[in-house]
């Protein structure tokens, strides 16, 4: 009854919003693990299958994904939907799409926008238990623009900026965050089977409104790619077509700027500007929040000045301006980066310059690598000073354009024969005389862990490289152990402490000496070293890349108490000191925990914290997700091998739920095609969506 009640109450967006789309005309095609391979007449169509499709497997997350570009995310997830909400009316994304939209979007990719909605709003109500909030549907093609937009900003610096706000850290605390990612390519000049390699391995949270999907994605229209998406995603982020492919990794160029803002004393409705005093614009959020099942009308007043809308904290009033929230092309960037055929059009739809952020690292089937360090960056007067915040009295701090494309860190087939990046600086992703030279204010210059090791793993090979020597890069779970390394000197007081000074924990500072550094998942120093992490970063209230660009050591007395805390745990909890790295941090999800290699910033990236406290167990919610390793040759398709960290679905009681676990701590991949007559033959289940 409550199913036939529901699906009446729903049926008025249950129409086709978008006429050419034909069922029939759409095959989704599962393979053993579950990973829908959806072919449709046209890329509308195929939209519509990977909405459906998606929503078969995971609905909950791609509608919360959608509420956030409707300000309804509060009504579903009470205070922390909120934030969203807020950021939306905050940033003035619904105006901005609304204005921008016809002008905007290609005519191509509002066709792909309309067909992905109408497969989510006729999935809903095909399935109206699974709704989260009847009142959100139907949603709309700028519905899920908004939402994209929104989600990309917030990455782009916006959301570490807001926080450092909140928290009065903008000094120190500035867009830094454990979102990463690794990704390297090498030319067929030098591989030994004459090759292009390319590996694609982002690291994000592994499940959740942010944790991959993986799909394969055809079309008629000559969409043909297979690669990894968000909740809500209606194109393929990373992955591979039969010609091309590329990863992501984050970058931390300075985005954008925060401005201290000075009021006028005898009127707060001023902000002064180049001497004179401004009137503010003055704006209301209006939010909905569920609090204790109930729904509250919320009013959040907020001010906006020339720079950019402000907040406020106890220190003053603060604005910041971003070019990133004022374009809304780059999902339309992505999906022409899926179309295309080679490196030109590949480089054209990179010249759009509409997505905020992120590093690209690209491989082809013509024997082309590539680095660019791409994202929306204002073109700032070198001559300034631009450390944050900035003085928000003068207007001389005011950009109004962005550093061009050829402006850019951009490496195209280096001589060095490679190009890599783990969230290090630009300045170095390849070989030291093949390096980018160039210069813009708010480069990004610090490094990492992880960057260090693929570079000395580089840097030191002998010969060429074969595919077994490129999975041994990938899957380094080591810091690098030289004394001027980055974790070394982060951390050079911790493996300097005296166990004659410290007679109670002598037997632990010792173990730390004699640790390889490394994550094996029987290494039995490192859950130790875990665990002291683990208490330093509650300590600092900073994510553990922050440990890996702050200049200052670590106070002696902090590190004993974090090595005291460290010890006190493992022996209350596991009853000794040296135990197996995988016997305290775990790869879990329903009924599967099994041992976990890896650890925070290296290269075979574990991101673990305590979930178990009465058993002291560690569990991996971010780091190593979704990869692609990708060989290309000019004479056949490419060869991909992917794998996930659990399963093709997000619902308990599929069997893909948690089937690709174990593989996945082996580091063994599947092997993918783009044989559409193979995947329908060894296809576990074939259908129309809806049928």
């Amino acid at each position: 009854m409550f199913r036939f009640i529901t699906a009446l109450s729903l049926c008025c967006f249950s129409f086709s919003v978008f006429s050419q789309i034909n069922k029939n005309n759409i095959t989704i095609a599962r393979d053993s693990f579950g990973v829908p391979h959806i072919f449709g007449t046209s890329d509308a169509e195929t939209a519509y299958g990977l909405a459906w499709a998606h929503s078969e497997d995971d609905f909950k997350h791609i509608q919360q994904n959608m509420l956030a570009g409707k300000n309804m995310l509060g009504r579903v997830l009470g205070k922390e939907g909120v934030l969203f909400d807020f950021g939306l009316q905050f940033l003035n994304i619904s105006e901005t799409v609304e204005s921008k939209y016809e002008s905007d979007i290609s005519s191509e990719f509002k066709k792909v926008l309309e067909g992905y909605v109408q497969g989510l709003n006729d999935y809903a109500a095909a399935h109206p238990e699974e709704v989260l909030y009847k009142k959100a549907f139907p949603f709309t093609a700028k519905e899920l623009l908004k939402a994209a937009v929104l989600q990309t900003t917030l990455m782009a610096g916006v959301g570490m900026a807001l926080k450092s706000i909140r928290d009065r850290r903008i000094e120190e605390f500035y867009q830094i965050n454990d979102i990463g990612s690794n990704s390297m390519a090498i030319a067929p000049s030098h591989t030994e089977d004459g090759k292009t390699y390319l590996a694609i391995n982002s690291h994000q949270p592994l499940d959740g409104r942010f944790g991959w999907y993986e799909a394969h994605l055809v079309s008629e229209e000559g969409w043909d790619i297979m690669g990894g998406l968000f909740p809500g995603g209606s194109t393929i982020f990373v992955g591979t077509n039969k010609h091309l492919g590329w990863a992501h990794t984050v970058n931390y160029h300075t985005f954008g700027d925060i401005y201290k803002i000075v009021i006028n004393p005898k009127n707060k409705n001023q902000y002064q500007l180049d001497g004179e005093w401004k009137n503010f614009e003055k704006k209301k959020a209006r939010l909905k929040i569920k609090i204790a099942g109930i729904q509250l009308s919320v009013k959040k007043k907020f001010l906006i000045t020339a720079h950019g809308p402000t907040l406020k904290n106890k220190d003053g009033l603060y604005a910041i301006r971003f070019p990133s929230y004022n374009d809304i092309r780059s999902s339309d960037q992505w999906f022409k980066m899926n179309k295309a055929s080679n490196l030109n059009e590949f480089e054209a739809a990179l010249k759009m310059q509409a997505i905020p952020l992120f590093n690209v690292l690209y491989a082809d089937a013509g024997g082309n690598i590539l680095l660019h360090s791409g994202g929306i960056v204002p073109d700032r007067d070198p001559s300034l000073n631009w450390q944050q915040p900035l003085a928000g009295n003068s207007s001389k701090f005011i950009w109004n354009k962005t550093v061009p494309y050829n402006r850019m860190p951009n490496v195209v087939n280096p001589d060095c024969g490679y190009v890599y990046n783990c969230n290090q600086t630009p300045l170095f992703c390849t070989g030291s005389q093949c390096e980018w030279g160039g210069d813009f204010v708010g480069l990004h210059r610090f490094t990492y862990n992880r960057g260090e090791r693929f570079k000395y793993l580089f840097e030191t090979h002998q010969g060429k490289f074969n595919w077994q020597d490129f999975n041994r890069i990938k899957f380094d779970k080591s810091y690098h152990n030289t004394p001027n390394a980055t974790y070394r000197s982060r951390f050079k007081n911790l493996y300097a402490l005296s166990e004659t000074k410290y007679p109670d924990i002598a037997d632990a500072i010792a173990s730390f000496k004699r640790w390889n550094l490394s994550g094996e998942a029987d290494n039995k120093e490192a859950a130790l070293a875990l665990v002291t992490h683990d208490y330093l970063l509650k300590k600092l209230d900073a994510p553990f890349a922050f440990f890996m660009i702050v200049k200052d050591d670590r106070a002696e007395s902090d590190l004993v108490k974090a090595v005291r805390y460290a010890k006190k745990f493992l022996l209350k909890h596991h009853g000794a000191i040296d135990i197996p790295l995988g016997n305290i941090q775990r790869h879990v999800r329903g009924n599967v925990n099994i041992p976990a290699s890896g650890l925070r910033e290296v290269a075979r990236a574990a991101d673990a914290k305590l979930y178990d406290k009465k058993k002291g167990l560690y569990k991996i919610n971010s780091g190593d997700g979704f990869m692609q390793m990708v060989k290309f040759s000019s004479k056949e398709l490419p060869e991909i091998y992917s794998i996930n960290a659990f399963g093709a679905s997000s619902k308990p009681d599929s069997p893909h739920y948690t089937d690709q676990m174990e593989m996945f701590q082996q580091e063994k991949f599947r092997k993918m095609t783009f044989d559409k007559n193979e995947i329908l033959s060894k296809a576990i289940k074939i259908y129309h969506p809806g049928k």
